[in-house]
């Protein structure tokens, strides 16, 4: 199994004592085996009852003797997917939040990447898978780590690793493993494929093939530790353990490594080396065995399956008294009670009621019954109850059915949780490999626009060109185009080409994460916004609830790019409303100056008339004071 985690170019390091680090791996591996074992047994039987494996051998052996069918109800199998349903409509993208105001746009560059990552992985997919791990073994693992493509490119990978492929360290006490020293991946692989890709390590496989010692969960089928001498097949184990403050990774089987140990290649935000495993358990208990929400189911299980055989056995058959002068053939008899239309001869001299009889039984029919009531009550409440599942069929006020609805909701609040800090590990995982491998120039594709496809890309080189013709797009449009004929006579200058800066460098890049997802409780949800909307048409609220708090409220797909619509839009009328008012405002003020100005034209024009009939008035007061002239003599 060469290991994902490692690229081409990773050396052994120098000095490096190999045989002091073979016997750590192999004795911390059977360590996690066999301290392990018991909660492994446990994990095994909650996978065999959510299968519906739900009877032994001597419990089905019995029912084949008693001549009855092995009838259960899996409620367990219910109960898991209804809880990984509810996960399932809680999937939500993660964002990217700068942590200073410089970064706003490399973070949304961060937003997107992630996002390119987890549906390159199908990562919501693989999500529900490890849940469901969590919730029947009690423990789910992912790993994120990089693989070399073959056109050059390097892969962000993040895969579930199976709760039977996994090993730990069985001292660790948290439920996130954050305290381990050790854990890893176990599989078995046929010797010749072992050879074939580790042909310079032919003497760790024959070393191997010469043990054959017993084991258990891990060993798939054959019951052998390190070796199957009969099928020839060994087991292969990458382990990634801590060691004088550095995490290294290592491939080995029990004859010895078959890649050398190294530091692992892949770093926190620090720059100190981490694993490439994630894992999360759901429960942990006083001795350490990690378990998951189907342990507690179990009991339950087995006593509605172990009362509803019983009540069925009691009313399949009959129980009876009599001696041997009535019945012949007892067994007989018995068949022919339990058959509906069966029929049972008796000696000529005995007497039904004396000799022979049938004893009432109908008693322990129901009590048996009402203990299955009461049962399947306690297993309806337990988890997911009926009211979460949409499945409470009762007629019950809104209040009552929301109670019911917070209660189951509440129960299933640590394990979601437990989830969503899963999820925010496995993300913050996937950007420090974007940061430490995605160095050159990369183009991820965005597709949260459902009408248009978009292209973002990464350390993109910018040269001068690039800038000027940016700087250009900002000018007035009148300017525009003078700019870039002046710019298109430096085409040719190899300056032009030299790179000035980088857009959207994730290499150095540091943001803040946020995965923001709970239990959706769609009843209670759509309640709520009906009451919001209802308010919303009222007069009152009209005024006072915005159009963006409904869709807000609402469950719409894509309700952001939405959101995100309607403020542009909003934004745009904002402009064109001030830009009116300016317009209106100059116009405005050009009618008040034509006003002030044609009332000044009247009032010029009028005090001249004035004047005229003024200087009038005086000319005809001065005629009037000239003599007349006299006419002349004939």
């Amino acid at each position: 199994m060469q290991p994902r985690a490692l690229t081409s170019d990773v050396e052994a390091q120098p000095s490096l004592d190999l045989e002091k680090h073979l016997q750590f791996c192999v004795q911390a591996f059977e360590e996690a085996e066999d301290m392990t074992a018991e909660a492994r047994l446990a994990s095994e039987m909650c996978r065999d009852y959510y299968d519906g494996k739900q009877y032994t051998a001597a419990e089905l052996a019995a029912l084949r003797k008693r001549g009855q069918a092995p009838v259960y109800d899996n409620h367990i199998r219910r109960k898991v997917d209804s809880i990984c349903g509810l996960e399932r409509r809680t999937r939500t993208d993660p964002k990217a939040f700068p942590r200073n105001p410089d970064d706003e746009q490399q973070a949304e560059a961060a937003t997107d990447s992630l996002r390119f990552v987890a549906d390159e992985n199908r990562w919501p997919a693989v999500r529900s898978e490890v849940f469901g791990d969590i919730l029947i073994e009690g423990t789910g693992a992912v790993e994120v780590c990089v693989e070399n493509k073959a056109n050059g490119d390097i892969k962000i990978v993040t895969k579930r690793i199976p709760w039977d492929r996994y090993f730990y360290d069985p001292h660790a006490r948290n439920l996130d493993f954050s305290d381990k020293g050790y854990d890893g991946i176990v599989i078995w692989d046929d010797a010749n494929n072992v050879r074939r890709q580790y042909p310079d390590r032919q003497d760790a496989v024959e070393t191997t093939l010469t043990t054959a010692t017993r084991g258990q969960t891990y060993d798939d089928r054959p019951k052998y530790t390190w070796c199957d001498s009969k099928r020839k097949r060994v087991r292969v184990v990458q382990i990634q353990y801590s060691y004088e403050g550095e995490w290294w990774v290592a491939t080995f089987t029990r004859g010895g490594f078959l890649v050398d140990p190294v530091v692992s290649p892949y770093t926190d935000k620090d720059g100190h080396s981490v694993g490439s495993i994630i894992a999360r358990s759901g429960y942990l208990d006083r001795e350490n065995n990690r378990y998951g929400h189907c342990k507690d189911l179990i009991p339950l299980q087995d006593e509605i399956n172990k009362r509803r055989s019983k009540a069925l056995h009691l009313m399949s058959q009959r129980q009876t008294y009599g001696n041997r002068m009535a019945i012949a053939d007892v067994k007989k008899a018995k068949a022919e009670l339990a058959k509906p239309d069966g029929h049972l001869e008796m000696n000529e001299a005995a007497e039904f009621g004396r000799d022979f009889g049938v004893i009432p039984t109908g008693d322990m029919v129901q009590g048996q019954v009402l203990m299955l009531d009461q049962a399947l009550t306690s297993m309806n409440a337990n988890g997911a109850n009926a009211a979460v599942q949409g499945k409470d069929e009762r007629s019950q006020s809104g209040v009552a059915l929301q109670t019911r609805i917070q209660s189951g909701a509440t129960e299933l609040e640590p394990q979601v949780d437990g989830l969503r800090e899963m999820t925010h590990r496995v993300y913050e995982a996937m950007w420090m490999r974007i940061r430490q491998f995605w160095t050159g120039e990369k183009w991820v594709r965005v597709t949260d626009d459902d009408r248009n496809l978009r292209w973002v890309g990464l350390n993109k080189p910018v040269t001068m060109a690039d800038q000027l013709k940016k700087q250009i797009s900002l000018l007035p449009p009148e300017e525009q185009a003078p700019a870039m004929q002046q710019l298109q006579q430096y085409a040719n200058d190899p300056r032009m080409q030299e790179v000035v800066d980088v857009e959207n460098n994730v290499s150095g890049l540091d943001v803040d994460i946020v995965v923001d997802e709970g239990p959706d409780i769609a009843t209670l949800q759509s309640e709520q916004f009906q009451s919001l909307v209802e308010l919303a048409g009222t007069p009152h609220g009209q005024q006072v609830i915005p159009f963006t708090a409904i869709i807000k409220a609402s469950s719409l797909r894509n309700k952001d790019a939405l959101l995100d619509e309607i403020e542009q839009r909003q934004k745009q009328m904002q402009e064109q409303q001030a830009q009116a008012a300016q317009k209106a405002a100059q116009l405005g003020e050009a009618r008040a100056v034509s006003d002030i100005r044609n009332k000044d034209a009247d009032t010029a024009k009028k005090e001249a008339d004035t004047q005229a009939t003024q200087v009038q008035t005086q000319v005809t007061g001065l005629q009037a004071l000239m003599p007349q002239p006299q006419p002349m003599l004939q």
